[in-house]
C-alpha cells in the first residue's frame, strides 16, 4: 500500500471555526475566577487568524464604557501602576478588527448613555441576538 503526499501548494488549508465569546461575569474580587483572560484569549485567537468576537453582558458591559479612569494600587510601600484598564483593552481589540458587542438591556439597566459607549462597540438587543449567534460556529458563555 503506497500513499502519495501532495506538495504543500496543493494541500487544502482548513478554515478555523469562528467563535463568539459571551462574557457575563465582571470583576468580583480576587478569590473568584476572573474572565479577563477570555478577552486576552480572543485577542490571541484573532492574531492566529481565527474569526472571533465578544459580547459583553451583565455588569461586564461596563468594560465598554468610554472615559474609564486608570487605577493604581498602593499597599504599604508597594505601588502597582499596571492594573488592567478595560477601555484600552477593548479599544485595542477593536483596532485589531475583533467585533465587540454590548448587551443593550444591561447597558440601559446600568443607566449608561449611548455617548459613553466606546466607539466601535455595537449594542445588541433581544431581537438581534439569534442572528448574531448564527454567524458563528461556536459560542462560549462565560
Amino acid at each position: 500500500m503506497s500513499t502519495t503526499a501532495h506538495p504543500p501548494s496543493r494541500a487544502r488549508k482548513r478554515r478555523s471555526k469562528s467563535s463568539l465569546a459571551i462574557i457575563e461575569r465582571a470583576f468580583r474580587g480576587s478569590l473568584e475566577e476572573q474572565y479577563g483572560h477570555i478577552v486576552w484569549l480572543s485577542r490571541v485567537m484573532h492574531g492566529m487568524g481565527a474569526a472571533t468576537a465578544l459580547l459583553l453582558k451583565g455588569d461586564t458591559v461596563m468594560c465598554a464604557r468610554a472615559g474609564q479612569p486608570r487605577v493604581s494600587l498602593t499597599v504599604g510601600d508597594l505601588h502597582i501602576a499596571g492594573i488592567s484598564h478595560y477601555e484600552s483593552t477593548i479599544s485595542d481589540l477593536l483596532r485589531e478588527g475583533v467585533p465587540l458587542y454590548a448587551w443593550q438591556a444591561d447597558w440601559l439597566r446600568l443607566h449608561l448613555a449611548n455617548a459613553e459607549l466606546i466607539a466601535g462597540v455595537a449594542l445588541v438587543g433581544d431581537a438581534d441576538l439569534p442572528s448574531l449567534i448564527q454567524q458563528f460556529d461556536c459560542v462560549w458563555y462565560w
